[in-house]
């Protein structure tokens, strides 16, 4: 599947409606007050990328962090740009895949990635993020032999797969579980300040 066809589908998605991505994830909820309320005393800037209709996002600018969302999907964008003017928020939006994103221009106190699989993402994040910075995940993981052949082209991590991906961060937690017939890995990694 091309970017193009990558981006018709999502359109497609959100377009019909995504009810269950519009609230944020527990994981991130727990994540951000377990960990981000303890090493941040104010909001700095995040990054939420394949933010979708923004759950997390919007999450974030409503408890005043700079927030910058990327999404393949125009609609999820819109719709997103939307969702903020509603709730008197400034997101930055960017309407292109994340492997497209360009991570040089700022840095970020805290990189939020839920469930979209590409593995040239994981070494830009680690670059992009600020000394002390966190970094919230949550992707599916191949817990048997029969998902990967139900999944066919879509390659989920492999069992303590992340951790290797991200070897400039220090794991600040680290979980894999069987969900229904697939498994999931929840992770916090924080970036070390040099000494």
């Amino acid at each position: 599947m091309d970017d193009s066809d990558s981006k018709a589908v999502w359109d497609q998605k959100y377009q019909k409606g995504l009810p269950s991505l519009i609230k944020p994830d527990p994981f991130f909820v727990s994540a951000y007050e377990q960990q981000v309320d303890q090493v941040f005393m104010k909001p700095g800037t995040a990054l939420d990328l394949a933010a979708g209709l923004g759950r997390h996002a919007l999450w974030l600018a409503e408890r005043a962090w700079r927030v910058s969302a990327v999404d393949v999907s125009d609609v999820a964008i819109s719709r997103l740009s939307q969702t903020a003017a509603q709730l008197d928020v400034e997101i930055k939006l960017f309407a292109i895949d994340a492997a497209e994103y360009d991570f040089e221009t700022v840095r970020f106190d805290l990189i939020v990635l839920f469930y979209h699989m590409d593995r040239t993402l994981f070494p830009k994040i680690v670059s992009a993020l600020n000394p002390g910075g966190l970094f919230i995940c949550k992707m599916a993981v191949q817990w048997s032999s029969e998902m990967a052949l139900q999944r066919g082209r879509f390659q989920p991590l492999g069992k303590n797969e992340l951790v290797s991906l991200v070897p400039g961060l220090q794991a600040v937690h680290y979980h894999e579980r069987s969900v229904r017939d697939r498994g999931v890995v929840e992770f916090v990694g924080k970036k070390p300040i040099p000494v």
